[in-house]
């Protein structure tokens, strides 16, 4: 079975194609506000390795929070690439890719992502729930136990901890207990109101 996986929520960006659970291809980019350009090249270096685009099952897209134009653009893409080929969607929040193992393991853990501006979006989650108890905006950390922190910058080290296993295992969790999302609810998730306006026609059949 192949997934293509697309992850443009923030600046740390990925793009996979996943076939039987092994990741043949991979790319993981530090996006400078560039999303939309650096996407449509990267795909079609995995458009490539796919061959038959109507061999892909589904395509997994990370529905926010994060930056409001870097959301928009993983899931307008997503949207076009599915119309064009006819594949089934899957949308998942970014907060439950976060904290996926705490999740299947049923651990108190919160995940925090930034969203611009000095600001990160952080939510708790508990007792194996996939939605989160709590959710909030905070312009610091020092509110928050590092024992049960899972965020995409570390408090400690600052590395990157959203990689591809975590993404892959929580698109499984996820198709397993929710299933396929219509086209019609994969909608962005931000961490608070964005200042624009909502676009007439949400996404076009790409060519590509």
């Amino acid at each position: 079975m192949k997934q293509i996986i697309v992850d443009t929520s923030t600046a740390k960006s990925s793009l996979i194609l996943n076939n039987n659970d092994i990741p043949v291809y991979e790319k993981f980019w530090e996006s400078n506000n560039n999303h939309s350009k650096d996407l449509f090249e990267y795909f079609l270096i995995l458009k490539k390795e796919i061959g038959n685009m109507r061999e892909v099952d589904h395509i997994t897209v990370l529905l926010g929070p994060g930056g409001f134009n870097s959301i928009r653009v993983g899931i307008s893409f997503v949207l076009g690439i599915a119309s064009s080929y006819n594949i089934n969607i899957l949308g998942i929040p970014s907060h439950f890719v976060q904290a996926i193992h705490s999740i299947i393991e049923k651990q108190e853990v919160t995940s925090v992502i930034p969203c611009g501006k000095n600001k990160w979006s952080w939510a708790k989650f508990s007792n194996g729930n996939f939605e989160p108890e709590k959710v909030g905006l905070i312009s610091d950390f020092s509110d928050f136990d590092s024992n049960k922190f899972k965020g995409e910058i570390l408090i400690e080290d600052k590395k990157i901890t959203r990689d591809y296993k975590k993404l892959i295992l929580s698109s499984e969790v996820m198709k397993k207990n929710k299933g396929f999302t219509k086209p019609a609810d994969v909608v962005p998730i931000y961490a608070k109101g964005p200042s624009i306006s909502k676009p007439k026609v949400p996404y076009k059949k790409l060519n590509i």
